[in-house]
């Protein structure tokens, strides 16, 4: 398949399943046509093992988009198919190098192109070519020319056929907008991006040259503050800094314990000034034990016959690993306190995840005289494998559903104002808590059920506003499921006789019709 017509194809298929719509199946198709258009264009490249993995990447992401339609799984798509389309035009290449070479093709490649085409010369070899070369046909001739006659000869028709008048009069075109044009040139911008990026030269060059493994090397000498350093006293510099360094982090250890098994907290600290505090440090202390590491080891010293920097650094890692099961505790314990999930404190976890993984690769790195590259490469890899596999869950419906429960148990009321921040996937476990809520204390006189049911209407008003436009191309298993589950909990606690607003009770019956008629499958 030609150039042109795969990004016109890719292109009208981006146009057609997204164009105001949510995220659903519209996204798994869009994946299937991009993904077989990639294979026919690369049918051999693309069956490297790293390749199949982006590949796989964004299938598995574009198919949880179709369950759940969160963000982070559109995100992941988006991550996996840019990573694919630009590892196709590569040698060689890390998860890192990726990330800059996508940034640097989706800013530039078009403005590229536009500038080859308008200012590259022809070399006098080309000129001298011209002769022999066959004409090419001039595509602007033939497309005008051919618009002016078929409007000509439709103008004809028209007037002979009374049939074929009436026939034209009914066609539609009323989709045909700045806003939709637009969308399908964005299309068109970001197709012919994905199909033939453009790359660094620079940096793919360099990486070729990378190694995976250290090769012996001896220790060169250079200036820091005009004094000539030289092995021995890198070597002095070494183990001082790693023994105050072990010592201090073994002491900020054993006081961070010490709270952990009294629970006492530091004088006029809360739970989360103390967690962020902790964070804060642990994410400064993580980048300059690996740059340390990472400078002293870059040479010579990985072939040293003397272990103690290395075993130093070992005693390093493994206090840094402390500090990060500390300060996982402490982000247990606040969420426990607050009974509430949030993306910043779910994202704590990942952090420190990453964090393990980076420090446990970067022991496998002095252990077995592996390269910087070594470990650039595994920890980016680390990266997008769990970017990969995070979007196997539906989070916000994660959020609400633990917020809700945990606050039941604890009989406390849940934030709801947090949970309506969130997308359409926690909406039907907090629709379904308010409606509960509602039933449950209805007959009580003193009770006033006006903050419920004004939530409701917020959580309802909000949905059916951004769905109603939105066809079967938006369908996924969260939103179908979210509808009739919502639709039930209403009809539960009759919410609609307690709301004197005409708009409100529009859009529960509105909620209705949507579970009746945009559940294909009656989830």
């Amino acid at each position: 398949m030609k150039k042109q017509s795969a990004v016109l194809l890719a292109s009208l298929a981006y146009t057609y399943l997204l164009y105001q719509q949510g995220a659903g199946v519209n996204v798994l198709l869009l994946n299937l046509i991009l993904l077989t258009i990639l294979y026919f264009q690369n049918k051999v490249i693309i069956k490297e093992p790293i390749n199949l993995l982006f590949a796989f990447g964004a299938l598995f992401s574009s198919i949880f988009v179709a369950i759940h339609g969160h963000f982070l799984s559109v995100f992941a798509n988006i991550i996996s198919l840019g990573f694919l389309s630009v590892n196709l035009t590569l040698k060689r290449s890390s998860m890192a190098s990726l990330l800059i070479h996508g940034i640097y093709a989706y800013l530039t490649t078009n403005i590229n192109r536009l500038v080859q085409k308008g200012f590259t010369k022809k070399t006098s070899e080309e000129s001298e070519n011209e002769t022999t070369e066959k004409p090419k046909a001039n595509k602007w001739i033939i497309g005008i020319s051919s618009v002016i006659v078929f409007t000509i000869f439709i103008s004809l028709y028209r007037y002979s056929s009374a049939n074929f008048n009436q026939f034209v009069l009914n066609l539609n075109f009323d989709f045909i907008s700045f806003p939709f044009l637009f969308f399908f040139l964005t299309g068109i911008y970001l197709m012919s991006i994905l199909l033939k990026p453009m790359i660094l030269k620079p940096l793919e060059e360099n990486e070729i040259n990378q190694k995976l493994h250290l090769s012996f090397s001896t220790f060169k000498e250079y200036k820091i503050l005009g004094s000539t350093l030289q092995e021995i006293t890198e070597n002095g510099l070494a183990k001082v800094l790693f023994i105050g360094l072990n010592l201090m982090l073994f002491l900020v250890n054993i006081l961070d314990t010490e709270f952990l098994i009294t629970g006492k907290l530091p004088e006029g600290v809360n739970y989360s000034e103390y967690l962020h505090q902790g964070i804060s440090s642990l994410i400064l202390s993580i980048i300059c034990a690996i740059a340390i590491i990472l400078w002293f080891f870059r040479g010579s010293q990985n072939f040293s016959s003397s272990n103690q920097i290395k075993n130093l650094s070992y005693v390093w890692i493994a206090l840094n690993c402390w500090m990060i099961l500390s300060a996982a505790y402490r982000n247990h314990l606040y969420i426990m306190d607050h009974s509430l999930f949030t993306y910043k404190r779910i994202g704590v976890y990942v952090f420190l995840i990453c964090s393990l993984i980076g420090l446990a690769l970067t022991y496998y790195k002095l252990a077995n005289k592996r390269s910087n590259y070594f470990l650039l490469k595994n920890n980016s890899f680390a990266w997008y494998l769990i970017l990969i596999l995070s979007v196997a869950i539906n989070w916000d419906r994660f959020i609400a559903s633990n917020h809700i429960e945990a606050c039941k148990e604890r009989n406390e009321y849940p934030d709801i104002n947090y949970l309506s921040k969130l997308s359409y996937q926690a909406y039907p476990k907090t629709i379904d808590f308010l409606s509960e809520s509602i039933q449950k204390n209805i007959s009580n006189i003193e009770y006033d059920p006006n903050y419920e049911v004004e939530n409701l209407e917020y959580l309802i008003d909000g949905m059916v506003s951004k769905e109603m436009n939105y066809t079967w191309k938006s369908y996924n298993y969260a939103r179908c499921k979210g509808y009739s589950d919502i639709n039930n909990s209403l009809k539960t606690a009759k919410i609609i006789h307690l709301t004197n607003c005409l708009e409100a009770q529009h859009n529960i019956r509105t909620i209705a019709i949507f579970s009746e008629h945009r559940n294909p499958f009656n989830f």
